[in-house]
Protein backbone atom coordinates (compact mmCIF):
# COMPACT_ATOMS: atom_id res chain seq x y z
CA UNK A 1 0.00 0.00 0.00
CA UNK A 2 2.72 2.52 1.36
CA UNK A 3 4.86 1.55 -2.04
CA UNK A 4 1.04 2.50 -4.41
CA UNK A 5 0.97 5.70 -2.95
CA UNK A 6 5.05 6.42 -3.26
CA UNK A 7 4.60 5.62 -6.76
CA UNK A 8 1.36 7.48 -7.33
CA UNK A 9 2.33 10.60 -5.51
CA UNK A 10 6.42 9.95 -7.34
CA UNK A 11 3.94 9.93 -11.09
CA UNK A 12 2.46 12.57 -10.03
CA UNK A 13 5.26 14.65 -9.14
CA UNK A 14 6.74 13.59 -12.60
CA UNK A 15 4.04 14.53 -15.03
CA UNK A 16 3.85 17.94 -13.14
CA UNK A 17 7.97 18.33 -13.39
CA UNK A 18 7.75 17.49 -17.00
CA UNK A 19 4.98 20.08 -17.71
CA UNK A 20 6.63 22.51 -16.09
CA UNK A 21 9.80 22.05 -18.31
CA UNK A 22 7.60 21.64 -21.41
CA UNK A 23 6.60 25.23 -20.44
CA UNK A 24 9.85 26.67 -20.17
CA UNK A 25 11.00 25.42 -23.49
CA UNK A 26 7.63 26.83 -24.95
CA UNK A 27 8.56 29.96 -23.32
CA UNK A 28 12.55 30.27 -24.56
CA UNK A 29 11.18 29.32 -28.19
CA UNK A 30 8.86 32.67 -27.92
CA UNK A 31 11.36 34.33 -26.59
CA UNK A 32 14.16 33.58 -28.79
CA UNK A 33 11.44 34.18 -31.53
CA UNK A 34 10.70 37.63 -30.86
CA UNK A 35 14.34 38.39 -30.63
CA UNK A 36 14.79 37.66 -33.97
CA UNK A 37 11.90 39.32 -35.29
CA UNK A 38 12.98 42.47 -33.43
CA UNK A 39 16.13 42.94 -35.52
CA UNK A 40 14.79 44.07 -38.63
CA UNK A 41 16.48 45.00 -41.76
CA UNK A 42 16.47 48.51 -43.32
CA UNK A 43 17.15 50.03 -46.76
CA UNK A 44 19.59 52.71 -47.77
CA UNK A 45 19.76 52.82 -51.61
CA UNK A 46 22.46 54.91 -53.31
CA UNK A 47 21.18 56.81 -56.51
CA UNK A 48 21.78 59.70 -58.72
CA UNK A 49 24.63 60.16 -55.79
CA UNK A 50 22.57 60.27 -52.96
CA UNK A 51 21.57 58.15 -50.13
CA UNK A 52 18.33 57.85 -49.56
CA UNK A 53 17.15 58.08 -47.06
CA UNK A 54 19.58 60.55 -46.00
CA UNK A 55 18.46 60.49 -42.37
CA UNK A 56 18.07 56.86 -40.95
CA UNK A 57 16.75 55.60 -37.58
CA UNK A 58 17.38 52.29 -36.69
CA UNK A 59 17.86 49.96 -33.26
CA UNK A 60 20.39 48.20 -31.71
CA UNK A 61 20.81 45.00 -33.41
CA UNK A 62 19.05 45.90 -36.29
CA UNK A 63 20.88 45.61 -40.16
CA UNK A 64 21.09 48.79 -42.71
CA UNK A 65 22.34 47.46 -46.47
CA UNK A 66 23.03 49.74 -48.84
CA UNK A 67 22.38 48.92 -52.00
CA UNK A 68 24.29 51.16 -54.91
CA UNK A 69 22.39 52.12 -57.95
CA UNK A 70 24.72 53.89 -59.63
CA UNK A 71 27.33 53.02 -62.44
CA UNK A 72 30.12 53.77 -60.58
CA UNK A 73 31.35 52.78 -56.86
CA UNK A 74 30.57 54.18 -53.34
CA UNK A 75 31.46 53.97 -49.93
CA UNK A 76 29.65 54.27 -46.67
CA UNK A 77 31.97 55.80 -44.30
CA UNK A 78 31.17 57.06 -41.05
CA UNK A 79 33.42 60.53 -40.19
CA UNK A 80 34.48 58.83 -36.83
CA UNK A 81 35.44 55.40 -39.09
CA UNK A 82 33.50 53.58 -36.99
CA UNK A 83 32.51 51.67 -40.12
CA UNK A 84 33.88 51.51 -43.91
CA UNK A 85 32.13 49.34 -46.40
CA UNK A 86 34.99 49.89 -48.50
CA UNK A 87 34.14 49.91 -52.44
CA UNK A 88 30.46 49.30 -53.17
CA UNK A 89 30.35 48.22 -57.13
CA UNK A 90 27.49 49.03 -59.11
CA UNK A 91 24.74 46.70 -58.41
CA UNK A 92 26.52 45.34 -55.13
CA UNK A 93 25.40 46.11 -51.68
CA UNK A 94 27.05 45.79 -47.97
CA UNK A 95 25.34 45.29 -44.63
CA UNK A 96 26.22 46.57 -41.57
CA UNK A 97 24.70 45.50 -37.88
CA UNK A 98 24.24 48.39 -35.38
CA UNK A 99 25.95 47.36 -32.50
CA UNK A 100 26.66 50.77 -30.77
CA UNK A 101 23.95 53.74 -29.97
CA UNK A 102 24.50 56.97 -31.13
CA UNK A 103 24.43 59.29 -34.31
CA UNK A 104 26.73 58.20 -37.49
CA UNK A 105 27.79 60.98 -39.68
CA UNK A 106 28.76 59.03 -42.82
CA UNK A 107 30.10 59.83 -46.86
CA UNK A 108 31.39 58.55 -49.84
CA UNK A 109 35.10 58.52 -49.69
CA UNK A 110 35.03 58.67 -53.49
CA UNK A 111 32.08 61.74 -53.35
CA UNK A 112 32.57 63.79 -50.05
CA UNK A 113 29.78 65.67 -51.62
CA UNK A 114 27.21 62.42 -50.25
CA UNK A 115 26.58 62.83 -47.13
CA UNK A 116 23.96 61.09 -44.51
CA UNK A 117 23.37 60.44 -41.15
CA UNK A 118 22.74 56.81 -39.05
CA UNK A 119 21.08 57.31 -35.78
CA UNK A 120 21.46 53.81 -33.59
CA UNK A 121 18.77 54.04 -30.44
Amino acid sequence: MVSTVFLLTWLLFASVSWAEGQKTVAQSRRTATTATEANTLHTVTIKDFKYQPTILTVKVGDTVEWKNGDIVPHTVTAADKSFDSGAIGSGGLWKFVAKNSGSFDYTCTFHPNMKAKLIVQ
